[in-house]
């Protein structure tokens, strides 16, 4: 399950590489041969725009080219040529996504994540009445053919659809892949797997960097990715059904059929004897799965729904946020990506001990605040003053390590407070506020026009209201998890 983190890392960031910076200028007429294209780049344009959309009408300059520029009229420019040194291809390139049209970038990132954000939705209400197994399996194979159909796609207006449609599958990966990990565990594991099943989400950044590196096309990237995704099939051979799905749904036979299995891979058919002797002396129930709307109707649980919404919502404009914003930090866009994922990795680590001890709350606390600590010395520190920015690039990496920390710490809590019928709905419905985040956080990057560091100083508000809301959550650690919404209706 933790693998699958990988390819959710690659779709859901991967617009870092798609769309980056990338310079370029407007098309020479061939009415200018005469002129080299630097001499034609100084002539057409104004000087006081890096990249400009509109030219001096270039019939004027043909006539008289040393006429004085404020008396030509300003045209707009319709076919450009790009700086193909880094990237010798991008989705901006490919599909002239500049000037009028380049907020076409941002509603590509929108699309991204309103489809991870419905399919959790959707294979979260899936997951929780026909199991878990066979949707996950489902999103698999759509992620695998999208992805390869997303390569080769010529239209970008039919790329945005099967876009959407790859983003689906990544949001069912990511509830249900969670799911399945607190309910196949027990015990103090149930501490330790759903942390450490976040931790190649880093892994993920710093693979997808090197080949970008490697690559330098979008399109030779994204079949890369197709190609390492479709490996996931594979996964129908040794994946179980969640036992603790099956017995919450009356399948008890399956379910002991599940937990022999284990029982005879762990060499435990002694302890399993006792369990299965303990079920089949229980009797069989079948409880019908409570949607997402049965918790907002529920009163001690409305007030937890919506404190959950508000830490993922804080959570999601945070990372999403930071992760686009990571291009202005740093002189190298690959080696930022990568060592801010490595980076990460400890931060889930240390995660797994802090949680153990202190419990869950306490853990996205002291992760949240080690977040906000580190947007706030961004603002601080000179820019570009030390060799890549190395200053900025490492508190930057401390703060993606605290917001690793928190992710899955803000995870577990959530998958804890909601019954084992009805967690996908409920973390697919809660986490819902992150794709919302997401989708606001091109607009909040893009203030660094209107204001320098504008992004960073929201993002430290941000971090700091997260903290608040924090507050009122139980604790869950060593309490039993709920089954039923009437167990998590006592559960304070």
């Amino acid at each position: 399950m933790a693998l699958l983190k990988l390819p959710m890392a690659w779709y859901q960031l991967n617009i870092i590489f798609m769309a980056p910076p990338q310079e370029f200028w407007c098309v020479k007429p061939n009415s200018f041969h005469k002129y080299t294209t630097e001499e034609w780049r100084k002539m057409c344009a104004p000087q006081i725009e890096e990249n400009p959309c509109l030219i001096f009408d270039p019939d004027v300059l043909l006539i008289a080219p040393t006429m004085e520029r404020t008396l030509i009229a300003l045209v707009p420019c319709t076919q450009f040529n790009y700086d193909t040194t880094t990237f010798t291809r991008t989705i901006v390139s490919d599909w002239n996504l500049v000037c009028t049209r380049h907020w076409l970038v941002h509603l590509t990132q929108c699309v991204m994540m309103s489809g991870v954000l419905l399919g959790g939705i959707i294979f979260g209400i899936i997951a929780d009445n026909y199991g878990r197994k066979m949707p996950l399996m489902i999103c698999i194979v759509l992620q695998a053919v999208t992805s390869y159909i997303v390569c080769i796609i010529p239209w970008f207006w039919t790329f945005l659809v099967i876009w959407f449609v790859l983003a689906l599958a990544s949001g069912g990966l990511g509830i249900i892949s969670f799911v399945i990990c607190m309910e196949i565990v027990g015990g103090k594991w149930r501490t330790t797997i759903p942390v450490l099943y976040h931790l190649p989400f880093g892994l993920g950044n710093a693979v997808m960097s090197a080949l970008a590196y490697w690559l330098r096309d979008w399109r030779k990237l994204e079949f890369s990715l197709a190609t390492l995704s479709s490996l996931y099939i594979l996964y129908w051979f040794v994946i179980p059904e969640s036992p603790r799905w099956l017995l919450a749904t009356g399948q008890r036979d399956k379910a002991i059929e599940v937990l022999n299995n284990a029982a005879m891979v762990n060499n435990k058919q002694k302890d399993f004897q006792i369990v299965k002797k303990w079920l089949l002396s229980c009797k069989e129930t079948i409880i019908e799965a409570p949607g997402f709307l049965a918790f907002i109707k529920s009163k001690n649980m409305r007030m937890k729904t919506v404190l959950l919404s508000g830490n993922w919502f804080c959570t999601g404009l945070e990372f999403y946020t930071f992760s686009q914003y990571l291009g202005a930090i740093g002189g190298n866009i690959f080696l930022t990506v990568a060592l801010t994922g490595i980076i990460s990795i400890p931060g889930g680590i240390l995660c797994v001990y802090i949680i153990t001890k202190f419990g869950r709350r306490t853990t996205v606390w002291i992760f949240q605040t080690i977040t906000a600590a580190c947007f706030l010395l961004i603002l601080f520190v000179p820019k570009n003053i030390f060799a890549n920015d190395w200053p900025r690039l490492l508190i930057a990496g401390t703060g993606f390590a605290g917001l690793a920390g928190t992710v899955p710490a803000l995870y577990l809590l959530s998958g804890e407070l909601f019954p084992t019928l009805g967690r996908n709905a409920g973390v697919g419905g809660v986490t819902i506020f992150a794709r919302i985040a997401s989708m606001i956080a091109p607009l909040i990057v893009s203030l660094d026009d209107v204001m320098l560091d504008l992004p960073l100083i929201i993002l430290s508000i941000v971090s700091f209201a997260h903290l608040f809301l924090l507050v009122p959550l139980p604790e869950t650690k060593d309490r039993p998890l709920p089954d039923t919404l009437e167990e998590a209706e006592q559960f304070n």
